[in-house]
């Protein structure tokens, strides 16, 4: 008698009897193109944020070039005519320009700024709110006061770039304002979020105020419909071009009025 052997078939079934679908190859190209995309798109989106943050570190460099320069300048103004105190290297530095040679773009050049350490950020201000100032920093907004020169200075930048960080401020945190003028700290007093059409926020006032102003909600897709505003004080410091403005709680005496 002959011993049957069973013959095993190396492809599996289904419980019903049936062969397991293979992939089709239009399949496995659609998923394929899918992931190169998927990377292309996080390529693009690191190179951008890259480049982004390269601008905002040049026009922090450029402005911290002008600021040396017009504390040189200040420091040769406090001298009598003829006063020879000053070197000759000192004299140079003064007298060069704020923006790089051969560039002739003075617009890459920030007005002021802007930095709230307890967020992480420290951003240019630049002179006004086109989209190429918006792209690679803040924009003062025009009407409004300019920097530490008393009274409301508003700024504005893209809720999904620098100002992001706006959503973590907290009252009482401190912003500083530097300027080719000098520097003022402010205190954040007020938090708030307005309509677009909503424009009190950036009425005059007595006291020194900071104004920023950016989209709400952070993480709204598309066109968001509110703004986000947050308000800083000016600190009261003596000596501080920031107290324009300030009303004294004391007399000289130390007595109270």
């Amino acid at each position: 008698m002959k011993r049957s052997v069973s013959t095993f078939s190396r492809t599996p079934r289904l419980p019903n009897g049936g062969k397991p679908k293979t992939m089709s190859s239009g399949r496995l190209f659609l998923e394929l193109g899918c992931w190169i995309g998927g990377i292309a798109l996080i390529v693009t989106y690191l190179a951008a944020s890259t480049g982004l943050e390269n601008h905002r570190k040049q026009g922090i460099e450029l402005f911290a070039q002008a600021r040396a320069a017009e504390l040189v300048n200040q420091s040769l103004d406090d001298h009598a005519p003829g006063d020879q105190t000053m070197s000759g290297q000192d004299r140079t530095v003064a007298e060069s320009p704020s923006v790089p040679v051969g560039t002739g773009d003075t617009s890459a050049l920030p007005i002021a700024i802007l930095r709230m350490i307890s967020v992480g950020l420290e951003v240019p201000v630049y002179s006004d709110i086109s989209e190429l100032n918006l792209s690679r920093g803040a924009g003062w907004i025009e009407g409004t006061a300019t920097p530490n020169s008393g009274g409301n200075m508003a700024v504005a930048a893209h809720r999904d770039r620098y100002f992001r960080s706006l959503k973590d401020v907290q009252i009482g945190d401190i912003l500083e304002l530097e300027s080719l003028a000098g520097s003022g700290e402010f205190r954040v007093s007020r938090i708030v979020i307005v309509d677009p059409d909503d424009v009190t926020v950036l009425d005059d006032t007595l006291t020194p105020t900071v104004t920023l102003v950016t989209c709400y909600p952070f993480y709204f897709i598309g066109n968001a419909p509110q703004r986000y505003i947050v308000q800083a004080t000016a600190v009261e410091q003596s000596g501080n071009s920031s107290t324009m403005g300030a009303i004294p709680t004391a007399l000289p005496s130390g007595e109270t009025p």
